[in-house]
């Protein structure tokens, strides 16, 4: 195992909470009168043509290390108990890693039937790169990232992303229907939004400021320059969300970043989402607890999501997007 690597993983994935995705500055109004059975109330959801039990994706992190590999596999496993959908760490350059390989291959050869599996590449892979990732773990869609802020903080970062909106154009028109561009914590503004729409995108994860901060994360293993005062860059996730459902009522949005209680997912829902996505807080539980505290806070989750559907008198997803809402303070002010 390496010591230096699996330190990193648990120190940053520990400290990462530093921004605000700003859902606090949502204002919802409770219904006196739901006119509803609790026991009634439906979280069902559909994502690339497969039913899934909660409209919530499970993030895996980047491997690396034993333990990184271990910790994904466990977060499969919730998954698959809580048949959920999965997206593997990134698969960039795992291909020749024996390590990595192995782990994606148990993935690819599990009883999946019921789980949605995503791959994970860059934005900047070209299409047979694509192809192979997604054959390795027999997956459902793919995950294409853009993580500039992360590669300019890095020491060792690629910091070439010139051509890289033709580059998703190009994958567009063969994988439109299973394909998913996601930022990395920095959120998306409605212009980014709008040329990816019109690139042919018609997934988006935001992954808005708020959660795991990927340029802390990076800042954690840079011992050439220190960027902590850059820790508050980003769009919170409330906004991009905002952002994203103004370019396009057909867009499918996933909202990541911040993501911690049932309330929060309910208010992402009702502002434009049709996702949520959850890491760095199920790691929390994962690294301190295990997998019975990861499997709670998950139960936990879910329950309370359908608390607030039942204060606000809504019996299914369908319904909770259509609550009417309220923005107050700082997210108002940005607005």
């Amino acid at each position: 195992m390496d010591n230096q690597k699996d330190l990193y993983l648990e120190n940053s994935l520990i400290s990462s909470f530093v921004g605000n995705p700003l859902f606090d500055d949502i204002y919802l109004e409770h219904n006196s009168l739901p006119e509803i059975n609790f026991d009634e109330i439906s979280t069902e959801s559909e994502i690339f043509d497969k039913k899934i039990s909660f409209p919530l994706i499970i993030n895996a992190m980047v491997g690396g290390s034993e333990k990184g590999f271990d910790v994904n596999q466990t977060l499969f496993s919730l998954a698959m108990e809580f048949k959920l959908p999965f997206s593997v760490g990134s698969q960039d350059g795992n291909f020749d890693n024996e390590e990595s390989k192995l782990y994606l291959e148990r993935i690819g050869e599990s009883e999946k039937s019921e789980v949605v599996v995503l791959s994970n590449l860059s934005a900047k892979s070209d299409e047979k790169s694509i192809e192979n990732a997604m054959n390795l773990i027999n997956s459902d869609g793919v995950t294409l990232y853009l993580n500039s802020a992360q590669e300019i903080i890095s020491s060792d970062g690629d910091t070439n992303f010139r051509n890289v909106l033709e580059n998703i154009r190009k994958l567009s028109k063969t994988y439109s229907s299973k394909m998913i561009i996601k930022e990395k914590s920095m959120g998306m503004t409605k212009l980014t939004v709008d040329k990816l729409v019109d690139a042919g995108v018609k997934y988006i994860d935001v992954s808005g400021s708020g959660g795991t901060n990927f340029i802390e994360m990076e800042n954690l293993r840079n011992y050439k320059e220190d960027f902590s005062d850059l820790y508050s860059w980003g769009i919170p996730t409330a906004k991009s969300i905002i952002n994203a459902r103004e370019s396009s009522q057909m867009l499918k949005i996933i909202a990541s970043g911040g993501i911690k209680t049932g309330l929060d997912i309910a208010k992402a829902l009702i502002i434009g989402a049709d996702y949520v996505g959850v890491s760095g807080e199920l790691l929390k539980y994962l690294l301190h607890g295990g997998y019975d505290q990861a499997k709670n806070y998950l139960e936990d989750l879910i329950y309370k999501t359908k608390v607030v559907m039942f204060l606000l008198g809504v019996k299914n997803i369908e319904e909770l997007k259509n609550v009417d809402y309220k923005i107050v303070g700082r997210l108002k002010e940005i607005l």
